[in-house]
């Protein structure tokens, strides 16, 4: 298979779940790091790395521990003397209804570019083919940190390579739409392939029942070469620059149990084919598939027996 180097810049924190008023399970989560792990285990060769700040904690450590075990690449991950990781907690109540609870303000995550070492571990990945962060990536950072972000997004770009985003819209992180729309399409200018999600777009400018062509010329407006609008049950539409375009069908789903992650999942093996030479169609095909599996599975991240067949296809991929 093509040995590809990929990078994921992002945030994962510490994650509580269960009932308030009873006991709750430890975890970690984060929209990039499901996206890594999954990357990682389509592709054991490649071993993404995951930049990110943690503390120097014990939960800093597990985290650690957790992703090497995962086999990603875990050396550019700094370590804040100062802070601590991010903490959320999913509260589901008798009726099963889930409402969420963040605590990041002050998060290790957050003030990574402002470490001594980011621009350091940067230079160690400029031979990067690929690079990959989301909108939840840039939204954490304070102003004058994603101006950082930027430059160094624009710096590996010159180096040769691809930036993949996603805009994983969330508006509780960012001041109001019109502070998001600015920064994400400064994001989306700098971008090689937008992996959007069509809802998420929607939302961020206030347009509901948008068409996805309409979200895709909007995106190539800004200067994206490849876009993927995700529709969920319904699939995918791709669509390039030159005016190529097409719809991938959703993969049938036996019984929808959570949509954590589909979004993340689905990136991560479009990453995957991609990376292995596989045209937009293809990928948007793998990552259909592989959201399709993680749906019908509670939480994030699914046991590997589910995805042994996606592994060993994936493995053929160049045969093809």
């Amino acid at each position: 298979m093509k040995k590809t180097k990929i990078a994921i810049i992002g945030e994962c924190m510490i994650e509580l779940s269960g009932n308030a008023f009873s006991t709750q399970t430890q975890s970690f989560g984060g929209d990039t790091l499901n996206t890594a792990v999954y990357l990682s285990r389509l592709l054991p060769h490649v071993s993404p790395y995951y930049l990110t700040a943690l503390g120097q904690d014990q939960y800093s450590s597990l985290m650690l521990k957790a992703w090497e075990k995962e086999n990603i690449n875990c050396s550019l991950v700094l370590r804040d003397q100062e802070r601590l990781p991010g903490l959320y907690s999913i509260n589901i109540d008798d009726e099963g209804e889930r409402s969420f609870h963040y605590w990041r303000d002050n998060s290790a995550a957050k003030y990574m570019c402002q470490h001594l070492l980011f621009v350091p571990n940067i230079a160690k990945i400029m031979d990067a083919d690929i690079i990959y962060l989301s909108g939840i990536s840039l939204a954490i950072l304070p102003t004058h940190d994603r101006e950082i972000l930027f430059d160094v997004l624009a710096t590996l770009k010159k180096h040769g390579a691809t930036i993949i985003t996603d805009s994983n819209y969330r508006p509780r992180l960012w001041k109001n739409n019109l502070d998001a729309k600015f920064w994400l399409d400064n994001l989306y200018r700098l971008s090689d392939i937008a992996l959007v999600t069509g809802d998420d777009e929607e939302l961020l400018l206030d347009k509901p029942n948008m068409p996805e062509k309409e979200v895709a010329d909007r995106l190539h407006a800004l200067g994206g070469g490849h876009v993927v609008v995700k529709l969920g049950a319904k699939g995918a539409m791709w669509s390039t620059l030159e005016g190529k375009s097409g719809y991938v069908d959703g993969e049938s789903v036996d019984k929808l149990v959570d949509t954590t992650a589909a979004g993340d999942s689905f990136n991560a093996a479009y990453i995957a084919a991609y990376s292995q030479g596989a045209s937009m169609a293809e990928s948007c095909a793998w990552g259909n598939r592989l959201a399709s599996q993680v749906i019908q599975h509670k939480g994030a991240i699914i046991p590997m027996d589910y995805l042994q067949t996606l592994i060993t296809d994936m493995g053929q991929i160049n045969e093809k």
